[in-house]
């Protein structure tokens, strides 16, 4: 084709929407053009790109033994509540209903439609194993689309779904996929690193993600710097503190006496005021699981991870409450809330229970509390590892260094069990 008769319309100043390099050199190189927010129209030169990457993707897909098939994107409600995840998914799901009041919802992944499938299609396990996918549309409705193509509502995604007699046979096909995804991105010219992940809303006992190292990426992973273990820090387990929870002794616990502490709110103050650490105070916060008011307890120097907090309770949703929320759950003010006598749920991470004589909210405006003590000034529903991993942490494989940087997921594979 005459290069005079190609659609190749570029641009020769930055576009003011343009927040990363990527999208901004799509936009100007003419390779996409935005419809709406998170939707794009992909060019003839930005198409033919995508079609490259799809090429590689289907070769490798293909030498994997795996078979290609399109499914709808289009899927009936009914499916999603067969599994319960209708309601459970969340206002990523778009549902719509049609003439006849029929509901469907567009598909933001096909596990419920390649169930169907095989339920209907496979009759004995001599037609197992067998693995299919797809390279299609999907919509998720994101609530701040961002980063051009990276984070957009509508987009082309390959999803594969094996199917296996027994759990060794699901582990060997997990496996491959694992491979065949590596070699997928050492093709595209990516420098990755395959992560432990968290299962998210897809479910499942184990997942890994494949993330591209970018200063660009909204995904942290966290790694070690002297063995292989890697993983995103929703997942990222802290080091078991077992050897050093030890039985209270009661000649090492000090009183505990209520202090009064005006307008000490933040932890920088109230220690400042104490003269203490911040790994001496626990902070109390109160989150809302599935609506719920739960108080979660971590050392005063650390942050909660709420993927870890929400798998721990077992809901769908965890939210950190605002004062409003909180008063109205506990009836005290945020900034003195403690453990002690409150009257919700109460969680606590690891290193709480190992603290001795630490420093709380008293559950009374203006007041703290010095000297309390897990197992004798109130007690915990479960203790459990719930926060955010550090750079000061240790490796929980090896006990090496661990190093942080920031990635995007490219691929995600999930071993989802019996279906």
């Amino acid at each position: 084709m005459r290069y005079s008769k190609i659609l190749l319309p570029t641009l020769k100043e930055n576009p003011a929407e343009a927040e990363v390099v990527s999208h901004r050199l799509l936009l100007r190189a003419g390779c996409i053009r935005k419809l709406t927010a998170g939707v794009y129209t992909y060019l003839p030169y930005g198409l033919a790109a995508v079609r490259r990457v799809d090429q590689i993707v289907r070769e490798e897909m293909n030498r994997s033994g795996a078979q290609e098939l399109l499914m709808p994107m289009v899927q009936p409600a009914d499916l999603w509540r067969e599994t319960g995840r209708y309601e459970k998914y969340g206002p990523e799901l778009l549902r719509f209903r049609d003439r006849h009041d029929r509901e469907s919802c567009l598909g933001p992944t096909h596990e419920e439609v390649i169930t169907d499938i095989i339920r209907r299609e496979i009759h004995s396990y001599r037609d197992m194993p067998v693995n299919l996918y797809q390279i299609q549309t999907k919509f998720r409705d994101e609530i701040r689309p961002r980063f051009g193509l990276m984070r957009g509502r509508e987009f082309i995604m390959k999803d594969a779904y094996s199917f296996d007699v027994n759990d060794e046979q699901a582990t060997a096909s997990y496996q491959l996929m694992y491979e065949t995804y590596q070699r997928i991105f050492r093709r595209c010219g990516l420098e990755f690193r395959a992560v432990e992940a968290d299962s998210g809303a897809i479910g499942g006992s184990f997942s890994h993600e494949f993330m591209v190292l970018a200063e660009t990426g909204e995904d942290t992973l966290v790694f070690c710097k002297e063995c292989e273990y890697a993983a995103n820090v929703e997942k990222a387990k802290v080091r078991p503190l077992k050897a050093r929870v030890r039985p209270l002794e009661e000649d090492e616990l000090l009183d505990m006496n209520k202090v009064e502490t005006p307008g000490r709110r933040k932890v920088e103050a109230v220690c400042e005021f104490f003269e203490i650490k911040p790994r001496q105070l626990v902070k109390t916060m109160v989150y809302l699981a599935d609506g719920e008011p739960v108080a979660v307890l971590v050392r005063g120097d650390r942050e909660v991870q709420e993927v870890k907090l929400k798998n721990l309770l077992g809901v769908a949703d965890v939210e950190l409450a605002d004062d409003k929320q909180v008063y109205d759950a506990t009836g005290v003010p945020t900034g003195y809330l403690g453990p002690v006598g409150i009257t919700v749920r109460v969680v606590a991470d690891q290193e709480v229970a190992a603290m001795r004589n630490f420093t709380v909210g008293a559950n009374e405006k203006n007041y703290h509390l010095c000297n309390v003590n897990l197992g004798r000034d109130f007690e915990v529903e479960s203790v459990a590892d719930l926060r955010q991993i550090t750079t000061d942490d240790f490796c929980p494989v090896c006990g090496g260094s661990l190093g942080l940087a920031e990635g995007i997921e490219v691929g995600h594979i999930f071993k989802l069990g019996t279906v």
